[in-house]
């Protein structure tokens, strides 16, 4: 999708999450792929993939930079962790709607990378 725009709101809380949440040095950049990503219903939904973190960022929850200390809402409610957070199947989901399948999982990333808009950002290292 090459007419993704993605404005100053949006890489300003990417930023501030990224400074909170990088796990790598401040000199280490982190590698965000954003795409709008079609969904099996037809719908657009736009998803970033963070390399670094191995993790899928909702995006609609980055619009704004945010006042909350530490992050928290946002790193629990708009983050999928690829190691901890995909399963093979829906129904090892079990009605979470903190999991994914790896299938779903396997196309946003791929969508993402394909398809996406670079974002690099330079990380610090968070506080947890």
């Amino acid at each position: 999708m090459h007419d993704l725009q993605i404005n100053k709101d949006m890489r300003a809380a990417l930023q501030q999450f990224v400074m909170r949440y990088a796990r790598h040095p401040k000199s280490a950049s982190q590698h965000i792929h954003i795409a709008n990503v079609k969904m099996e219903n037809g719908e657009m939904a736009l998803y970033a993939y963070w390399k670094e973190d191995q993790s899928i960022l909702l995006l609609q929850f980055f619009e704004h930079p945010s006042d909350e200390p530490g992050l928290s809402w946002l790193h629990h409610k708009a983050r999928i962790d690829l190691k901890t957070g995909v399963v093979a199947t829906e129904e090892q989901m079990n009605g979470s709607n903190y999991l994914v399948t790896r299938a779903w999982a396997q196309h946003i990333v791929h969508s993402c990378i394909s398809l996406g808009k670079l974002l690099v950002l330079k990380g610090v290292p968070g506080f947890k």
